[in-house]
């Protein structure tokens, strides 16, 4: 029988495999990361991830709300048993005070 696999009817992971709630909390940072980055909701490359204990904080600038809400859903969806701190605040575009005329 091979020793790296499972014996029948038991539910064991293969050596050297981690289940994501097993894995380094950098390989994790990484894989967030690169979710916010290259999800269509968010494509935010800037946005700063840490993970502590099972929590997930993101923080960083977003240029709407609705992009902030993604972030939150993206990393669910990433970590789905990650307690989820989203600190990212949204841009503000203050109005100019005069009309620039051409």
């Amino acid at each position: 029988m091979d020793e790296d696999a499972a014996p029948q009817g038991e539910d064991v992971p293969r050596r050297g495999r981690r289940t994501p709630e097993a894995e380094l909390p950098h390989y994790q940072v990484q894989r967030v990361r690169e979710a916010l980055a290259h999800d269509h909701r968010v494509g935010e490359l800037e946005l700063q991830v840490t993970i502590r204990a099972g929590k997930v904080m993101v923080s960083g600038t977003v240029p709407t709300e609705d992009v902030r809400r993604a972030v939150t859903e993206v990393v669910r969806e990433i970590l789905p048993e990650a307690e989820v701190h989203n600190h990212a605040t949204v841009a503000s575009f203050p109005e100019p005070e005069e009309v620039e005329r051409l």
